[in-house]
């Protein structure tokens, strides 16, 4: 079957025709203008059109095997039925979820779609925004005609929660610092709330970096000036003091409370950190507060967020329109500019420079002015590497760093979400926050509950219901409340390089100790729901929703043999990849982040967190970075007097 466009395509149609149908409150999809929309969007993008082709030819056969004719032959009451079916099998159903990804997608971006579900209508950008003078020590890669070569005293790779943070304490103390960032800088006029243009700006490989093993887990990650903090949701919540005792008794350092407090309460105030407000939270904090009040939970209560003068426009995780959240592109990144550091964005860092095992500087290399290769070669004292958990072990490794722990040691907080559908409630979940309320009862356990609301695209693609099953269930996205926990793990992963720098291979099994604990999420959840009134509790899984009307069939849920591949389970914290340690026995990096065996060379991100935290840890993340590249400082600036000192003896003599 040869077809130029696949507005053309007999399968495709039919396929959408399928999927679409009409609904109460939806209508059909109009599918000549989806597949026209899809049609442009592969344009230039051979490899994935192909794919698709692909696809769509493996599901005309897989029809004519069961039925003796082609897909696009059979009745549309024919065509929903055997895709239903389908997407009930264990292999067929994930090659059907995959297929159907790019039109479910489509359709839900639709402006259409959006109002007939009560969502707000498109963010309205700012045509212009004020400049400021720190903007002219921005230099982005497609600006430059040509190779440059720089001095500094530190170089920082990576804008993220502990590259920021370190280059704003270094900037401080009066050092040369070079900001290297892969991604590039966005402002609120990028950040429209079209997620269509916004995920693959702002998101590594378009939010498809997953993790492996017994389960399929998905961590997305940030690629941008800001990293992941321009695209997480804003909680802040200090390291629990359990984790910092435990930390200290294993020989890494004074992480009492009176040698920390300050070190929090100094990140703290720069990311305006305050408690969300009940307007902001939305209708589900009311839903919760009863459902875990009825269970007897006491800790309830707004989380504390990094977004003074929020309007709940609830796009935390597509770059906030409004600069409220303190993403470090809005709050450290600026202020290290203003205090002379550069940023150099567009460059992705290639290798450490060195001299034996005293690291010297970087190079890194981007697409320049004319889209030509340009190279940038940075001599400096010191490298601060803060690629984030998932690159950081990565790069060390290809630049021949040799240590056991190096890519080991991965926990990721293993997120569930469990949902309550509330009929005659619209619970705006489009103009509320995502994440805004919390219940911490059972924090020291490791179980941590906190809201999770998605945006509708992810209400629909989380789904694997098709036709008008999903339709319903698309329509109903203003009355379904979402919620969810993360767990404390003592599972643990590792990193490998994948098949292209971009991408990483995660492995990562989750433990029987784990699933049990994830399990008694799910069921806590389920019980607060049931009774705060909801008419069906959803427990959302890969390959179908269970669906629950009463504590019996929770209790017969509870009581089937479950495994974790059974859950929706997603993950936002990845950490420990390069951990600190008291020896090179026990970790990468020494207790002030130098990695072992290594002049001139540290880690200040995610990865050299020493354990699983139980909390969101961008705060833990800012305020080990900050401490540590407040000592590195000082070592620096010790130096630089004893070469002043010996300078002037010799003039002397």
């Amino acid at each position: 079957m040869k077809t130029t466009t696949l507005r053309q395509h007999p399968v495709a149609i039919a396929l959408c025709q399928a999927l679409f149908p009409a609904g109460d409150k939806l209508p059909a999809a109009d599918v000549d203008a989806l597949l026209t929309t899809l049609d442009q969007q592969l344009s230039g993008h051979a490899r994935l059109r192909r794919t698709l082709l692909a696809g769509l030819t493996w599901l005309n056969q897989r029809y004519r095997l069961a039925h003796g004719r082609a897909f696009r032959q059979a009745s549309p009451l024919q065509q929903s039925r055997f895709i239903e079916k389908l997407g009930r099998t264990p292999v067929s159903g994930k090659l059907l979820r995959v297929l159907c990804l790019p039109f479910k997608a489509l359709y839900l971006l639709d402006e259409d779609t959006a109002r007939a579900t009560d969502c707000r209508p498109p963010v309205q950008v700012p045509a212009q925004l004020e400049r400021f003078r720190w903007q002219q020590q921005i230099c982005a890669a497609k600006d430059c005609p040509e190779d440059q070569r720089l001095e500094a005293d530190v170089v920082v790779i990576g804008s993220g929660a502990g590259g920021a943070a370190a280059a704003y304490e270094l900037a401080c103390r009066g050092l040369a610092v070079v900001i290297l960032e892969e991604g590039h800088y966005y402002d609120r006029r990028d950040f429209s709330g079209k997620l269509s243009d916004i995920i693959p700006k702002l998101y590594r490989s378009s939010g498809a970096t997953v993790a492996t093993g017994n389960a399929t887990i998905p961590v997305p990650v940030g690629c941008n000036v800001g990293g992941t903090t321009t695209i997480n949701s804003g909680t802040c919540m200090r390291t629990p003091q359990a984790i910092l005792d435990q930390w200290q008794a294993d020989g890494l350092g004074a992480f009492d409370a009176d040698s920390m407090a300050p070190w929090f309460q100094q990140v703290e105030t720069m990311l305006k950190v305050q408690r969300a407000s009940a307007d902001a939270v939305g209708p589900i904090g009311d839903i919760i507060d009863r459902g875990a009040a009825a269970n007897g939970f006491q800790q309830r209560h707004g989380l504390m967020r990094n977004a003074e003068g929020c309007d709940g426009q609830g796009l935390c995780q597509f770059g906030c329109p409004t600069d409220a959240k303190q993403s470090t592109n809005v709050s450290y990144i600026p202020r290290a500019l203003e205090r002379g550091a550069f940023l150099y964005c567009g460059f992705r860092a290639d290798s450490l420079r060195r001299r034996g095992n005293t690291i010297t500087g970087v190079t890194a290399s981007g697409t320049g002015s004319q889209g030509q290769p340009v190279r940038l070669s940075i001599q400096a004292r010191h490298v601060v590497v803060a690629m984030g958990t998932l690159f950081t072990p990565q790069f060390l490794k290809q630049q021949g760093i040799r240590n056991r722990h190096l890519g080991r040691h991965l926990t990721l907080h293993p997120a569930g979400v469990v949902n309550g559908l509330f009929p005659d409630q619209t619970l705006g979940n489009s103009s509320c926050i995502p994440q805004g309320f919390g219940v911490s009862d059972l924090a020291e356990e490791g179980l941590m509950f906190e809201g999770g609301t998605v945006p509708l695209a992810g209400h629909g693609l989380f789904s694997n219901l098709y036709g008008r099953e999903w339709i319903r269930h698309t329509e109903n996205y203003p009355h379904t409340a979402y919620f969810g926990f993360m767990i404390r793990d003592t599972s643990e992963g590792r990193v490998y390089r994948g098949p292209s720098r971009g991408v990483p291979l995660i492995r990562y099994r989750m433990n029987r100790q784990d699933f049990r604990l994830f399990l008694r999420g799910i069921e806590t959840l389920a019980h607060w729901y049931l009774d705060a009134g909801a008419r069906e509790v959803q427990i959302p899984g890969p390959h179908h929703i269970a669906t629950l009307t009463s504590k019996a069939d929770l209790a017969r849920f509870m009581k089937q043999r479950h495994k974790p591949a059974d859950f929706l389970i997603t993950a936002y914290h990845p950490l420990g990849t390069a951990r600190l340690g008291a020896s090179p026995e026990q970790g990468v990096c020494d207790p002030l982040h130098q990695v072992f065996g290594y002049a001139g060379l540290s880690v200040m991100d995610g990865s050299c967190v020493p354990s699983s935290l139980g909390a969101n840890p961008q705060v833990t993340i800012m305020t080990l970075a900050s401490r540590a590249a407040s000592r590195l400082a000082e070592r620096l600036l010790s130096e630089n007097d004893d070469q002043l000192a010996t300078h002037q003896q010799g003039e002397c003599a």
